[in-house]
Formats: C-alpha cells, sequence, structure tokens
C-alpha cells in the first residue's frame, strides 16, 4: 500500500509517525483526502486527527487550520443556537439519523435557553423537549470553554440516553467544529477546549466535589421528592450566586412536588426562572 494519499504528499516515507505528526496542520481538505485514502484501505504512519481512531470524533489539541468561511461558520453558530440547530444538528429515528426538524416552540426552547440563566419547562409527552435540550447542552459544551456540564436524570438509564443524545450532535458537525475530544466514556465527555459533559442519576449529593456551570434536570417532577428537595437545596445556592451558571429544567407534570413549586413560582414572577409551558396540542401532528 502506498505511504502517500494521492497528490498530497504530506505523509514522507521517511517520516516517524511522531514527526510527521507534530509537523501536519490539519485542514478540512487534509481530513477530507485522509478519510478518502482510509476508504480506499490507506494505511498511515502517522498520528490521526481522530480521537482513538474514531473519524466521528476530533482528537483533542490537535493543529488546525481554518478557512475565512469556516471561521465566519464557527462565529455565527456561536452567535445564533437556531441556525446551528437547523443546519447541523442531528438525531437518532426510527429511519437512522436524520436531520433535526424544529417546530416552533422547540426553537423558542433554544432561545430562552441560549439568553436566560435559569429555565424551567412544563411539557406535556413526546413534545422533544430532551432532544431540544440535548442540541442545547451539545452547542454549549462546542461554542464555550471551560465549563462544566451536569446532566441529571430520574434513572441512570434516562441519563444515559441524553447524553447519548447530545453525543450523536457533536459526532456529526463538520470536522472544523467539532471539540477536540480528551476523553469519551459512556457519562463523561472531556474537550480540549476545557469543557466537560458528565452525566449522572439524581441523588441528593449529585454535582458534589466540582464546579456545576450548565445545569440539566430532566423529568425533574418524577424524582423522588426527598431525593428533589435535598439535591436541589443543596446545589441550588452555590449555581445562583454564580455569574455565569445556569440551570435548565424540563419535565412532564407528576402533582404537586419540587418542580411544581418552582414552575407555579416561576410563573408568578417570584423566582428568576423564565417559565415555559408547551402542551399537547402545539405539536403539529396532533
Amino acid at each position: 500500500m502506498s505511504d502517500y494519499v494521492g497528490d498530497n504528499k504530506w505523509i514522507p516515507k521517511e517520516d516517524t509517525a511522531q514527526a510527521a505528526s507534530d509537523r501536519i496542520v490539519w485542514s478540512t481538505k487534509q481530513v477530507d483526502d485522509l478519510m478518502l485514502a482510509l476508504d480506499q484501505g490507506y494505511r498511515p504512519k502517522v498520528a490521526m486527527p481522530f480521537y482513538e481512531g474514531k473519524q466521528f470524533l476530533r482528537k483533542g489539541n490537535i493543529v488546525f487550520e481554518y478557512t475565512d468561511e469556516e471561521v465566519t461558520e464557527l462565529a455565527r453558530c456561536a452567535r445564533d443556537i437556531v441556525y446551528f440547530a437547523e443546519k447541523y444538528a442531528v438525531v437518532m429515528t426510527d429511519d437512522g439519523i436524520q436531520r433535526v426538524k424544529l417546530r416552533e416552540y422547540q426553537k423558542k426552547m433554544l432561545r430562552n435557553f441560549q439568553s436566560e440563566r435559569f429555565n424551567i419547562v412544563l411539557a406535556a409527552r413526546q413534545m422533544g423537549k430532551t432532544v431540544t435540550a440535548s442540541i442545547f447542552n451539545a452547542w454549549y459544551v462546542t461554542f464555550n470553554t471551560d465549563k462544566n456540564t451536569l446532566l441529571l436524570a430520574n434513572k441512570s438509564d434516562s441519563t444515559k440516553e441524553i447524553i447519548d443524545k447530545a453525543k450523536i450532535v457533536v459526532e456529526n458537525l463538520p470536522f472544523f467544529m467539532k471539540p477536540g475530544i480528551i476523553k469519551y466514556d459512556v457519562m463523561n465527555v472531556r474537550c480540549d477546549n476545557g469543557c466537560r459533559l458528565i452525566g449522572q442519576s439524581t441523588t441528593a449529593k449529585s454535582g458534589i466535589g466540582f464546579t456545576i456551570h450548565n445545569l440539566y434536570l430532566d423529568e425533574f417532577a418524577h424524582i423522588h421528592p426527598s431525593i428533589a428537595d435535598a439535591f436541589y437545596e443543596n446545589v441550588y445556592p452555590t449555581l445562583s450566586s454564580s455569574k455565569v451558571s445556569r440551570i435548565t429544567i424540563t419535565s412532564t407534570p407528576n402533582g404537586f412536588n419540587k418542580f411544581y413549586n418552582i414552575y407555579a413560582a416561576a410563573e408568578r414572577g417570584d423566582n428568576e426562572y423564565n417559565a415555559m409551558r408547551v402542551d399537547w396540542w402545539e405539536h403539529p401532528d396532533r
């Protein structure tokens, strides 16, 4: 097999893997050429720009040269989350990975999540609230630096599903837009921009021991009241006193509990939360 990739002689035969890797400045064109060559059976001598050989993940701390168009696109996506979601976000469906088609209430949710630090959403079932929040969390770890996102749900399987939805978005971004990956475990993602995506099941002590900048609580009304109350009393004072930390809470209704109290107070204007309600009839197919 040839040691060259077509006409791109950026991997000379005499180079060692480390020497070649150290001097390569990657670009979208070079990555595309490399992926084509790999599909044709090329076996490189240099370290790849992929995390652990996975072509859908960008390795952390590689040297990458952006085009002017890519810089402009990154700036626009960082500025406008709805543009980012409609152009780049994907979701896993029964028919495989599909581009997201946002409904109007999902666009409103994303804009609220971007502009407001504290959000609480009461939604009917099967309205796409978790997908919408996962798009936001993927956007957040991509376009921030040194920020920790903690994802919590009422069950560990649900937490894994939430973090998987965010991972799918990241994995399907264009290579130039992907954050570089340092760690990619089931419930713990660490990027070279300093951002982390951590999933846990909700307990009274969840999140204790590290700084939380972006907290997402899914189906909070369905967490046992003793756990929900203790957890919230532990983390809320720290997050609310920060100038940058944010909390997003989403849930379907489930009687009177901590979620109900926060949502009702938000509707009355008695706390700092931005309240949003999504009713079943807002879904265009109902």
